[in-house]
């Protein structure tokens, strides 16, 4: 299996064990990677990635216990906020998506009310992946309102409910799940920033200490083909330019 379709389907595989509440049953793991053997390395690899990521193997975990004191604070605090809305009927709910799905803008604004403690049960899911259960609620919510304005491209000649559920649902989850990408991409960006910052350093003080004194940006450049200028450069705008072994002259320009 290639490197992209590898990733396609780790992707599609924890969508699966989101909606199954954090957890996915060995066969639909083969079913998603057949290539890869039982009790092989590679098993091994991504049965490790899903713990990291609290995936349940085999069996369901309570997505509760993954939730930091922070998290429960707020998810406290937020559900307590939404304790006094009613809940619709079922029959009142399907007029309500109907309204809304023909244009009514007060039935939109009641459907995303009845909507918002959704929002915190799909932020469950995502919970303990690198992005406050607090910020996933409000891209979670914001998703919702945009959503709820876009309703009318929606089918009523099916089941309505299931319909407006998937739709709405799918819409919150889409958005939490690019906000935990982008706060994954940054934190990559952050470590190989970092990783340069220190392999100009590791340079640095390797080059002063054969030379017995401190050296310039273009002797470093010169006798390490992987560090460019513009790496030095960087590297002393980021520390501050606290790398002791590069010249001064340098740091104050």
């Amino acid at each position: 299996m290639e490197e992209k379709e590898f990733r396609s389907q780790l992707a599609e595989s924890m969508k699966l064990a989101r909606k199954q509440g954090m957890c996915l049953s060995e066969e639909q793991i083969h079913s998603f990677f057949p290539d890869i053997q039982q009790g092989s390395e590679q098993m091994g690899f991504l049965l490790e990635y899903y713990k990291n990521q609290k995936i349940g193997v085999g069996d369901r975990k309570e997505v509760e216990e993954y939730l930091s004191m922070e998290d429960r604070n707020y998810l406290e605090e937020y559900l307590n906020g939404l304790s006094q809305m009613e809940s619709m009927e079922a029959e009142e709910l399907k007029a309500v998506m109907l309204s809304a799905i023909a244009g009514d803008q007060d039935a939109k604004a009641a459907l995303l009310q009845q909507f918002l403690p959704k929002t915190a049960e799909l932020a469950k899911l995502y919970a303990g992946q690198g992005v406050m259960l607090e910020d996933l609620i409000g891209e979670g919510n914001m998703a919702l309102l945009e959503a709820t304005g876009q309703m009318e491209c929606l089918d009523t000649d099916g089941d309505i409910l299931e319909e407006t559920e998937g739709f709405l649902g799918n819409y919150m989850m889409k958005a939490m799940e690019r906000l935990i990408n982008e706060e994954l991409e940054k934190k990559n960006d952050d470590e190989e920033v970092l990783k340069k910052v220190n392999q100009v350093a590791d340079a640095a003080r390797e080059l002063s200490e054969e030379l017995r004194r401190k050296v310039s940006p273009e002797e470093i450049c010169a006798n390490y083909e992987a560090i460019t200028m513009d790496d030095v450069e960087a590297a002393m705008q980021i520390s501050a330019n606290l790398i002791d072994s590069i010249e001064m002259e340098f740091k104050n320009e």
